[in-house]
């Protein structure tokens, strides 16, 4: 599974946002069509977090505002992302995306997808989860909290325990986006504090030693 959660950290200041699709489309056009190019999996994972426009897409990603922008398009044309705000910027109108989609890929559709374009979007995925870590590290959030979790665990399991272990962390992923929408609605009746945080779930077979 290639996964990201879409959290409500933008709701305040969204407060009209529509509510997260999951429509149930093929895999084939997906793949094809959405998912076919790294570039449009970083966008996603950018979007899945917050709200925001291809010149700030442009600029967060190192890349030119033309390429961003039709990226941008083709995801939004298979309704991976939809447009929620507009402004008016030195006399044009800058176009603000948020992701639709919860998850990228489901199990079945991963193990259907070509070979071919799984370690682009894996790479993609993964080169956010080491920014997510780098940021926090240099900015001195990673072990500001005392109760965080890091864990390391090499493992050897046969196909049963391989699946075991998939169908936790899956269960881990939904009981995670049950826990976001519990704490969005505590802090919107304003019993605390928003805390951002990042949960990385990773689970892959190692290179024998």
């Amino acid at each position: 599974m290639l996964s990201a959660n879409i959290p409500r950290t933008n709701l305040r200041k969204y407060k009209a946002l529509p509510k997260t699709k999951n429509k149930k489309e093929g895999v084939e056009q997906i793949v094809a069509k959405a998912f076919a190019h790294p570039l449009r999996v970083q966008i996603l994972i950018i979007l899945g977090e917050k709200v925001a426009s291809p010149n700030m897409l442009a600029q967060q990603l190192d890349q030119s505002l033309n390429l961003v922008a039709y990226h941008v398009r083709v995801l939004e044309k298979y309704d991976c992302i939809e447009l929620v705000d507009t402004k008016q910027r030195r006399g044009a109108t800058e176009h603000f995306y948020r992701a639709t989609r919860r998850q990228f890929l489901s199990d079945d559709e991963w193990s259907r997808m070509p070979a071919s374009l799984r370690p682009g979007m894996a790479g993609a995925m993964l080169k956010s989860v080491f920014e997510d870590i780098e940021a926090a590290s240099k900015s001195g959030t990673l072990d500001e909290v005392e109760d965080i979790h890091l864990s390391r665990t090499p493992m050897v399991v046969d196909k049963q325990g391989w699946a075991d272990i998939s169908s936790l962390l899956k269960s881990t992923l939904d009981r995670l986006l049950e826990v976001q929408t519990e704490s969005s609605e505590r802090i919107a009746a304003g019993e605390g504090e928003g805390i951002l945080s990042k949960v990385h779930l990773l689970h892959f077979k190692s290179p024998e030693p």
